[in-house]
């Protein structure tokens, strides 16, 4: 019996160098006879499968462009399509990741039951620093910083004078607010979130405007992301607190 089965296999095995042997057929069979070569299958499949995480992130960032806007982290965000991680990272695992002595923090990608597979970091290789900790704050300067570079293009051979400052700032405070309005920026007034500063005695002196400088100031409340939510809990009876926890 042994041997008729190994003559089968080795028989299946053989059409593989025929040319006009039905590959698809042969391998079904394969399937069926030999469970080394289906073992042998599944291995090499999930091998294929095993993805880098950074067309993923990738993806992500864009999604999240999108749909918010750069001043959103790209964290707390499922990936489509992702059965698992391959190295699974717990709690105790991602902390020794995030939060580093060297400030270069690892943003992990983790399972959770019930919500799949998440993003679940948006830190910088330079989380020592509170100005830069943040993905999201680092992109939201770039942002700003370009979009306003470009703007000013068009102001280069203008009259150096307080019509063009005018409408500069005026160009400037207009996205700023409109980048106030939806969410990149904090504070309650659009004086808190943003200032626009130009001008002789200003940001520029009568030497500069001889050079041929045009100095332009421009100051932002960029809004951070909650990394860690502490949520006190209290429990009241007739008024007095008899318990409360942490977290």
């Amino acid at each position: 019996m042994i041997k008729k089965k190994s003559d089968e296999i080795k028989a299946e095995i053989r059409k593989i160098s025929n040319l006009d042997a039905d590959s698809e057929s042969v391998n079904q069979t394969l399937k069926v006879v030999s469970p080394v070569f289906k073992s042998i299958l599944t291995k090499v499949r999930n091998l294929l499968n095993v993805l880098p995480p950074s067309p993923a992130m990738a993806g992500i960032y864009t999604a999240v462009d999108n749909s918010r806007g750069v001043w959103k982290a790209p964290a707390n965000t499922s990936i489509a399509s992702v059965i698992s991680p391959v190295v699974k990272l717990t709690h105790d695992d991602q902390e020794d990741l995030n939060l580093t002595v060297t400030g270069k923090s690892v943003n992990a990608i983790r399972s959770f039951i019930g919500q799949g597979t998440i993003v679940w970091g948006a830190r910088t290789l330079d989380g020592n620093s509170q100005d830069w900790r943040y993905i999201n704050v680092r992109r939201t300067l770039i942002f700003i910083e370009q979009s306003i570079k470009y703007a000013a293009k068009a102001y280069v051979y203008e009259p150096n004078t307080s019509n063009t400052w005018v409408l500069v700032k005026s160009m400037i405070s207009s996205f700023l607010n409109d980048l106030w309005k939806l969410g990149g920026l904090v504070g309650a007034s659009p004086e808190q979130a943003y200032q626009v500063e130009i001008g002789l005695g200003s940001t520029m002196t009568p030497n500069d405007v001889l050079d041929g400088v045009m100095r332009i100031s421009v100051k932002v409340a960029i809004s951070r992301p909650a990394e860690f939510i502490v949520i006190t809990f209290q429990q009241k009876n007739a008024g007095i607190i008899i318990d409360w926890l942490n977290f």
